[in-house]
């Protein structure tokens, strides 16, 4: 993968070396064009997702400057064409398949859920490569309606992927690293009542009963003081 975006902005060459995009506005453009890759982006819509707060018909051309250097400094799109295109108004990003950690993120959850009924073990494979993607909120760098949409939903399939992880490892009588799986995603959102009710429920199902009323226990607390 060339691009990364889930979590702080990443790209690279094709020969594994890192593409050094320079911090302010290239990598804020860079970052609102792959929020929509292989999408034409108007130049005014760009330049409210860069600047919020500046003048967008005086940033134009500074958007032509930024995506000339970034066509520079960026892999090739096919070894051949430039990475970002522009018209006069307009630009995108070029994205192959298997280019970008979010799409093939993406792609893994949807191939684990395909395949959860007939063979858990090759979807626990897909959930964990998807969820070994993340690294951290994406589009940090940007504040606008696609990007929060966007990262809030990355978010939401990330813990679609989980959840699917722990419906897989059920499945193979997994129950150790279910309630581990569990307990650590509770560590990291102790709020999320869908979590508790699993873990009691997996607890229960391997009649673990004392710890299932521990847990269920606490998440009665926990809900109290939501």
């Amino acid at each position: 993968m060339l691009f990364h975006v889930l979590g702080h902005l990443e790209v690279f060459h094709v020969d594994g070396r890192t593409a050094e995009i320079p911090a302010g506005v290239s990598r804020r453009v860079l970052a609102a064009l792959l929020v929509r890759p292989n999408t034409w982006v108007g130049a005014d819509n760009l330049a409210e997702a860069v600047w919020p707060d500046r003048d967008v018909v005086a940033s134009r051309e500074v958007l032509r400057a930024c995506a000339h250097r970034l066509c520079r400094i960026t892999p090739l799109f096919d070894g051949t064409s430039a990475r970002v295109e522009s018209t006069r108004d307009r630009h995108r990003v070029n994205v192959g398949d298997g280019e970008l950690d979010s799409v093939v993120f993406e792609r893994l959850v949807e191939d684990g859920r395909a395949v959860l009924a007939a063979d858990p073990e090759l979807a626990a494979r897909c959930f964990r490569a998807a969820v070994g993607l993340w690294r951290g909120k994406p589009f940090t760098l940007l504040d606008t309606y696609h990007s929060r949409f966007e990262a809030s939903r990355l978010a939401k399939l990330r813990w679609e992927a989980l959840d699917g992880l722990v419906t897989a490892l059920e499945a193979l009588d997994r129950v150790s690293e279910s309630v581990t799986l569990l307990q650590s995603l509770l560590g990291e959102d102790p709020t999320r009542e869908r979590t508790w009710l699993r873990l009691v429920d997996v607890l229960t199902r391997a009649e673990r009963s004392v710890e299932a009323e521990a847990a269920f226990r606490k998440a009665v607390r926990v809900a109290d003081h939501r």
